[in-house]
């Protein structure tokens, strides 16, 4: 991509005193990406590059909730990164300005099945927020990774899965702080599933099926077998048959959250199972 073309796409910001030579790097990454795959969906993004995260715990990140695609790269959190993890996490913005680079990919409604557990269950709609914003997640990290495959870019995308998909001690306490709330442990199954899709696409290139499933099970060999069982159970039954469309896939992986995990996590509600039963035959 010419310097021109690439000036009348990428607006950029800068927050904060920024490694020059670090944003150049990072730059030449994201040219290079859409030179390959194309302009994002609005044909321009917003790029903010900051000194430091804040809080924030990703060192990249996507949204369009103002109406175009907006990437925000946190420099504190990418410099002690490989750069191989660097070019696959910052690519995979890219991707996601391409994809899913309009609101109606982060204003998403609640499903028919999610409405239902929070008339039944009394789910708070904070909860069923975060159950939602879980699934879209998972739905749209999952094409990201198809998409950038299907264009090439697999070693990177493999060093970011291998990143994303190594236990943390921070993921390990926070099953302990969990593990005895039942709305807690479905929030956690739930972004542990979100964490994980990146690296489901994979499985199908035959050279990366065993090492990508030894990863998913090291992620998840902190739990209890049956969780265990019912994450795989998701990504077999349910993620793994993903089609190309974005809100077809959210709608299926809340439809399995309340299946696989909030049914079983709260059927002992004195509404109970048979409630929803019932709800389900009138609809």
């Amino acid at each position: 991509m010419s310097v021109k073309g690439f000036e009348n796409i990428v607006k950029i910001k800068t927050f904060g005193n920024v490694d020059k030579n670090l944003m150049e790097k990072i730059l030449d990454i994201i040219a290079e990406c859409y030179g390959r795959l194309g302009p994002p969906i609005t044909f321009s993004v917003n790029l903010n590059i900051f000194e430091t995260s804040g809080g924030q715990g990703f060192f990249a990140s996507h949204d369009a909730l103002q109406g175009k695609p907006t990437i925000n790269i946190y420099m504190d959190r990418l410099s002690s990164l490989p750069l191989t993890v660097v070019e696959g996490g910052i690519r995979r913005q890219v991707a996601h300005s391409i994809l899913h680079g309009s609101p109606e990919f982060y204003k998403i409604k609640f499903p028919a099945e999610l409405r239902q557990s929070m008339h039944i269950y009394g789910l708070p709609e904070t909860l069923a927020t975060e159950i939602l914003y879980g699934a879209a997640m998972a739905a749209k990290e999952f094409n990201v990774t198809r998409f950038l495959v299907e264009c090439g870019y697999i070693e990177d995308q493999v060093a970011y899965a291998r990143y994303m998909l190594e236990p943390t001690s921070e993921e390990m306490q926070a099953w302990e702080m969990a593990k005895n709330n039942p709305t807690a442990k479905i929030v956690y199954l739930v972004m542990t599933i979100r964490d994980i899709s990146c690296a489901i696409p994979l499985l199908k290139n035959p050279n990366l099926t065993n090492e990508i499933k030894k990863l998913l099970e090291k992620r998840t060999s902190h739990l209890p077998e049956n969780y265990r069982e019912i994450i795989q159970r998701m990504v077999d039954e349910t993620i793994q048959k993903f089609s190309e469309d974005t809100f077809k896939n959210i709608n299926l992986l809340v439809k399995a959250f309340v299946e696989e995990i909030i049914r079983k996590e709260l059927g002992t509600h004195k509404y109970g199972a048979e409630t929803i039963r019932g709800l389900e035959k009138r609809e």
